[in-house]
């Protein structure tokens, strides 16, 4: 019988409202407390959530009845927050990117594995039902083999995420922000990670990406091309280009149905099916059930965004700032505290 899990969520911003109203409404899932830099904040998010207790960082880390550890904090401060969860023996849900960079990642899976704990990314679309259903199709060949995957993921960004995104001290930018979702879905489809990644960048005043291209080469000839942009209205939609057939997801950041459309020897469309699964209204409850379930099976990271996936993915986007001279300032002095070995992202083609 599956235990009622007990969470705090570390931070308390938009996405962690959102995420806290997901685990209220979640069977056998409790939010217990949530933590913030701001009493105030702390307070008021609480007042929307009964069973939420206020407090800091630290007190929410060291309280027993706290199962897992939400991470919704910004992205400079990833690795410090999930390493506090993870030393006080809780598991551990990150909201994407997990870390800033690979090596950040791999020492927080070796604590995670030291202390048999559970850690995932929360890629919250790839525990949707019409992703997974999407996937069963791409597996089962029903379009045939998966030649293509084209993804454009961008908005105008309202103010009130303007300063997140464009501050480098906050490890901005469209790339961790909001590209890391068509690459990672996009290996997804695949169902493999690159073995060729080219890029190209446009930078806002502050130094950080706005806009950025990706283009991908998998094994067989299989190719990739995704689009991100903070300044940009683009369609947000998801295509995937097989032998036989094609996917279309006309809302990709919303990831609620798709459009199979399967093609005749001549090449036109014989027939089209729209397929929209059953699914919460807040998709991040699908997230929430992942991790119940994964941690109710004993298991210390899910299938569906496994964290040795996560560094790959990771490991692509530190080689793509690193072609286009972006560090983030803090990067540096993390680099001499931590002493972690240089890796370098194997089969990543770096030519400008």
């Amino acid at each position: 019988m599956k235990k009622n899990l007990t969470w705090g969520i570390m931070g308390a911003g938009i996405i962690a409202e959102k995420m806290a109203s997901a685990i209220d409404a979640t069977d056998l899932c409790t939010l217990k407390a949530v933590g913030s830099k701001s009493p105030d904040r702390a307070r008021i998010f609480a007042e929307r959530h009964p069973t939420a207790t206020p407090c800091t960082y630290e007190e929410l880390t060291a309280r027993a009845d706290i199962d897992v550890v939400y991470v919704a904090t910004t992205h400079n401060f990833h690795f410090e927050n999930i390493a506090a969860a993870l030393t006080a023996g809780k598991h551990v849900l990150a909201e994407k990117p997990v870390t800033v960079n690979a090596t950040e990642a791999r020492k927080l899976k070796a604590m995670a594995a030291q202390g048999g704990l559970f850690l995932m990314e929360g890629i919250w679309t790839r525990c949707l039902p019409a992703i997974k259903w999407l996937k069963q199709h791409l597996d089962r060949g029903t379009i045939g083999e998966v030649k293509a995957v084209q993804i454009s993921f961008g908005s105008d960004a309202p103010a009130r995420y303007r300063n997140r995104l464009q501050s480098p001290e906050l490890a901005g930018g469209v790339t961790l922000d909001m590209g890391v979702y068509p690459i990672s879905m996009a290996c997804y489809f695949m169902g493999s990670l690159p073995e060729e990644v080219q890029s190209m960048a446009h930078f806002c005043e502050t130094g950080v990406d706005d806009t950025a291209q990706y283009m991908m080469r998998f094994s067989d000839g299989r190719f990739a091309s995704l689009s991100a942009s903070f300044n940009l209205k683009m369609e947000n939609t998801a295509h995937i280009y097989g032998s036989k057939g094609r996917i279309a997801m006309p809302d990709f950041h919303r990831g609620d149905h798709f459009e199979i459309l399967m093609y005749d020897e001549a090449g036109g469309t014989t027939s089209s099916e729209t397929v929209r699964p059953d699914q919460h209204e807040n998709g991040f409850m699908h997230e929430v059930e992942e991790v119940r379930d994964c941690i109710a099976a004993g298991m210390t990271e899910s299938p569906l965004m496994p964290v040795d996936e996560s560094i790959s993915i990771m490991e692509i986007m530190d080689a793509m700032r690193a072609e286009w001279g972006l560090k983030y300032p803090f990067e540096n002095a993390r680099k001499k505290k931590t002493n972690p070995l240089t890796e370098t992202v194997k089969g990543l083609n770096k030519s400008r």
